[in-house]
């Protein structure tokens, strides 16, 4: 009988199978065919069913439409065509399972991976299929039937989802920025099928530079991975043209951009990567991080695998912008806990020490009723006056640190050191002779900070007020002042010879509220708390270096410029 009688419908496959010259196949004319095969053959093209047939030794191709979407690329060659030649690319992982097969054993798997070339390259599959034996008329096994059906995409998408979840869980954490990156670059790294490296970088637009801050899959420092990159430069990663398209960047043939590859997950190196920007906020278009991501050998670049990327860049945004948010709220809270346990503090020094100075007042009056008219009231008179004005010094203190703690801190601008140090030198002329003291500055290694004018000769005020005050006995003061630059700001030093803190000892309580370590000279206690108040709501740091007897050196950092110079 004829193939156009034996073999009925079948759809593209069926009329392949009918019109096929047969006698020029290893097969033979149809007429020659054992029952056994024509039932095979009409049993697949009859299911709508992913199916194919392998007969005989050579295991030759029949499929039907189902299992022609599989075969993609060796669609239609393979058809009436012995295996071998169509699936060299995987005939190691294939004969075990045909040897199973010829022993006549049945095999299945389940999201199997399959890495078959379709397309031209070899291709990340997965299949669920099934392997079983065809027996001829004398029940020998002379053929195998194979079903199966491809699960590439489920697979995909469970593993895809896997990630993203550990992204966003990991974006939840309360961490830093640059913990942050790490964070998001280890949960793209338990995906490494699909991505197999990935670098973040963060845009320093003021320097024009991107920092590398997350990595993984390449060896940071290396040609492949710089730490830093100019953004008027492509020799390595085209930056400028990520930042400023706003738009994917495909970065193709990276062994001509960059020559030998580190292996990833396959066998084979990464040959492209995107280069995707994150915005800087989800209602804008600001670009401030670039997330650089390697592209699987085996997968092709097609909507699918470009949706994931462009999910991939959501994502990281997001992420990245919810830890932050995360962190800062986490910061505020914390420093809100200590603005109310330093508010706590505070209230009770400020009324321990004020009620010492209105004791002394109610006694020193019991005492003046009670004394005669003449030199001993005159004496009291002079102890009230005393305590007056240290009481009203006190108060002064307390409202001058409500005031720089409770209003809008004055604009920042770029101030000259010397043209404040001139102002303070003459506002203390008086006080510098009365107490035989030098003082001298040198600022040419730094001569402007940004800082607003009041807080500077406030800063500057105190500080020297007190290296003139606290001097040693045998000797006269000398004060110096200098500047210098680090990173993008300014370290200003205020060194004095005078008696010196034991810093072992009081440095905890140096710069609290009302403290006094020595009884020498008049006070409050509050300039070292003012001082550092005022240097921190500029962002800057006071710190102090001691030796008894010897001197002491404060050291105040402040801005050089802007943000946004």
């Amino acid at each position: 009988m004829s193939a156009d009688i034996l073999f009925t419908g079948g759809g593209e496959m069926g009329e392949r199978i009918r019109t096929l010259d047969w006698s020029q196949t290893k097969l033979g004319p149809v007429a020659d065919w054992p029952q056994s095969l024509i039932s095979a053959v009409q049993i697949m093209l009859g299911s709508r069913f992913p199916m194919m047939v392998h007969w005989g030794p050579e295991l030759i191709h029949f499929y039907n439409d189902g299992y022609a979407s599989i075969l993609q690329g060796k669609h239609p060659g393979a058809l009436g065509q012995p295996a071998q030649a169509w699936w060299s690319e995987m005939w190691p992982f294939l004969t075990p399972i045909f040897d199973q097969v010829w022993a006549g054993n049945t095999t299945h798997f389940e999201n199997q991976l399959v890495l078959p070339n379709r397309q031209g390259f070899v291709e990340e599959t997965y299949f669920t299929f099934s392997h079983s034996p065809i027996r001829n008329e004398s029940g020998q096994v002379a053929g195998i039937f194979v079903t199966a059906i491809e699960t590439t995409t489920t697979v995909l998408n469970q593993r895809r989802l896997a990630m993203f979840s550990s992204l966003m869980a990991h974006a939840a954490l309360a961490t830093k920025p640059v913990e942050a990156a790490q964070h998001l670059v280890a949960s793209l790294a338990t995906d490494s099928q699909d991505i197999p490296f990935a670098l973040l970088y963060s845009i320093d637009q003021p320097a024009q530079l991107a920092h590398l801050t997350g990595w993984f899959g390449l060896p940071a420092g290396e040609p492949t991975a710089p730490s830093t990159i100019p953004l008027s430069s492509d020799r390595y990663w085209p930056m400028a043209e990520a930042l400023y398209s706003r738009q994917p960047v495909l970065v193709a043939d990276l062994a001509a951009r960059f020559g030998s590859w580190p292996e990833g997950e396959w066998a084979v190196d990464p040959r492209q990567a995107l280069m995707l920007p994150l915005r800087l906020h989800e209602a804008d278009q600001i670009v401030d991080k670039i997330l650089v991501v390697g592209l699987s050998a085996r997968r092709p670049l097609n909507a699918d695998y470009q949706g994931f990327f462009s999910l991939v860049a959501d994502y990281a945004g997001r992420a990245l912008n919810h830890a932050a948010a995360t962190y800062e709220a986490y910061r505020l809270n914390q420093a809100l806990q200590e603005a109310n346990n330093s508010l706590d503090t505070f209230v009770h020094i400020a009324a321990h020490d004020l009620k010492g100075p209105v004791n002394n007042l109610h006694s020193l009056l019991e005492v003046y009723h009670e004394e005669p008219a003449g030199t001993a009231q005159e004496h009291v008179m002079s102890l009230l006056s005393k305590e007056v004005h240290r009481l009203t010094s006190t108060v002064s203190g307390l409202l001058e640190i409500l005031r720089s703690q409770h209003t809008v801190a004055p604009p920042a601008e770029k101030v000259e050191l010397q043209t404040i140090f001139s102002r303070v030198y003459t506002d203390l002329i008086g006080y510098i002779q009365a107490q035989d003291g030098v003082i001298t500055a040198d600022f040419s290694r730094a001569p402007v900070v940004v800082c607003p004018p009041a807080y500077l000769e406030s800063i500057l005020k105190n500080l020297l007020h007190n290296a003139l005050k606290y001097r040693a006995p045998d000797r006269p003061p000398v004060v110096h002042l200098s500047s210098r630059s680090r990173d993008n700001t300014v370290v200003l030093t205020i060194t004095d010879n005078g008696i010196g803190i034991d810093l072992t000892r009081d440095k905890e309580r140096l710069f609290s509220p009302f403290t006094r370590l020595t009884a020498e000279g008049e006070g409050a206690g509050l300039g070292l708390y003012m001082v550092r108040s005022l240097v921190q709501q500029q962002g800057g740091m006071l710190d102090a270096s001691s030796t008894p007897g010897v001197g002491t050196t404060f050291t105040v950092v402040l801005p050089a410029t802007r943000i946004n110079d």
